[in-house]
Order: C-alpha cells, then sequence, then structure tokens
C-alpha cells in the first residue's frame, strides 16, 4: 500500500487554487450579492424598527412603559 504524503506546500497551493476559483465567480457577479445584501439589511432594519415602535405604543397603553 502506497503512503500518501501531503505537504504543506500541497495545501496552501490547493487553498490559493481555490480562492482563485471562487474571486473569478464573483467578478461575474459584480455587485449583485452587495445590491441584494443591502437590501435585506435594510428591511430588517425597518421591520426591527417597526416592531419596537408596537412594543412602545402596547407598552404605554398598558402603563409599562418606563
Amino acid at each position: 500500500m502506497r503512503a500518501l504524503m501531503i505537504t504543506w506546500t500541497d495545501i496552501f497551493e490547493g487553498t490559493g487554487e481555490f480562492f482563485q476559483w471562487c474571486f473569478k465567480g464573483m467578478r461575474l457577479l459584480g455587485q449583485g450579492p452587495n445590491v441584494i445584501i443591502s437590501v435585506v439589511v435594510i428591511g430588517l432594519l425597518a421591520y426591527w424598527s417597526l416592531r419596537i415602535m408596537k412594543h412602545n405604543k402596547d407598552a404605554e397603553r398598558n402603563g409599562t412603559y418606563k
């Protein structure tokens, strides 16, 4: 049986090739992912703000707002 020998050089070169492959795909996507993530974050912040406002109104109505 032949022993499998992996060196640090093999690991670093493999990692580098993988990231080069990933970055080629990212270049093709352009600004699309940035726009999508920004829209999602802004939407979640707006949702959270509306929930906080609703919670504060309920607390004022129940007399538990400090």
